[in-house]
C-alpha cells in the first residue's frame, strides 16, 4: 500500500511540474510579446523624433543608437528564444544566420551614431552617459571583431579556445555589451538632449520602458549562459 501511495505521489509531483512548467512558458511568452510592442514603440518614437529634427547631430546618434542596441541588438539576443514568436518557426541554423546579420546591423549602426557624435564636440566622454558609452561601444567592437573572425576562421579560433568556450565567451560578452548599451541609452533620457526634446513625465515612461526591454531581453541569453557555463565545466 506504501508503494502505491509513492507512486501515486511521484505521478503527482510529475504532473504538478509539467503543469508548472507550462504556465511560466505562458508567462514568458506574454512577456516577450510586451517587449516586442515596447521595442516597437521606442523604435517609432525615436524615428520620428529624429524626423522631426531633420536628423541632424544628436538626433541621429540617438535614433542609430537606439536601433542598434535598443531594436536589432535586442532581437539579436532574443533569436533562439522559444517563445519568440519571430523565429521559432526557424530551424537553429537560420537562427544563428538572423543572430549574427542583426548583431551585425546593430552594432554596425551603434558604432556610426557614436562616431558621428565624437565628430560634432570637442570634449568628449566627461559624463557618466559618455564614459558608458566608450565602454559599451569597445565592447560592441570586439564583439564583432570577435564573431567575425570565429565565422570566417573557426579552426584557427578553436586552436586557442574549445567550441564549448568560445561559445560560452561569446554569450558572456554578448550580455555585458547588450548591458552597457543599454545602460547608456537609459542615462541618454537624462542628458540636456533629451530634457530639451522629451517632457519629464515621459523620461520617467521611457525610462521604464527600456529597463522593462533590458528584464524582458536578457531571460533569454541568460538561461543560454547557464547552460553553456554547465556545459563549459563538463568539456
Amino acid at each position: 500500500m506504501a508503494t502505491s501511495n509513492t507512486k501515486l505521489t511521484n505521478s503527482e509531483a510529475a504532473s504538478i511540474g509539467r503543469t508548472l512548467l507550462s504556465i511560466w512558458l505562458q508567462i514568458q511568452s506574454i512577456l516577450n510579446s510586451i517587449n516586442h510592442i515596447l521595442i516597437g514603440l521606442i523604435a517609432i518614437y525615436f524615428t520620428a523624433l529624429g524626423r522631426s529634427l531633420n536628423f541632424q547631430n544628436t538626433a541621429m546618434h540617438a535614433l542609430l543608437s537606439v536601433i542598434g542596441y535598443h531594436v536589432l541588438m535586442a532581437e539579436a539576443l532574443m533569436s533562439h528564444y522559444a517563445v519568440n514568436f519571430v523565429t521559432n518557426r526557424f530551424s537553429h541554423r537560420t537562427k544563428s544566420k538572423i543572430h549574427g546579420i542583426l548583431q551585425l546591423v546593430g552594432g554596425a549602426m551603434v558604432l556610426l551614431g557614436a562616431f558621428s557624435k565624437i565628430s560634432q564636440t570637442e570634449v568628449h566622454f566627461t559624463t557618466w552617459h559618455g564614459k558608458i558609452g566608450l565602454a559599451a561601444n569597445f565592447m560592441c567592437f570586439a564583439s564583432i571583431t570577435g564573431g567575425i573572425v570565429n565565422y570566417f576562421q573557426p579552426k584557427f579560433v578553436h586552436k586557442i579556445y574549445s567550441p564549448a568556450e568560445v561559445k560560452y565567451r561569446h554569450n558572456l560578452f554578448g550580455m555585458v555589451t547588450f548591458t552597457l548599451g543599454m545602460l547608456t541609452i537609459f542615462l541618454g533620457y537624462r542628458t540636456k538632449f533629451a530634457y530639451k526634446y522629451m517632457d519629464p513625465e515621459f523620461i520617467v515612461a521611457i525610462s521604464l520602458a527600456t529597463v522593462l526591454v533590458y528584464t524582458f531581453t536578457m531571460i533569454a541569453p541568460f538561461r543560454s549562459f547557464l547552460d553553456k557555463r554547465k556545459y563549459r565545466r563538463r568539456s
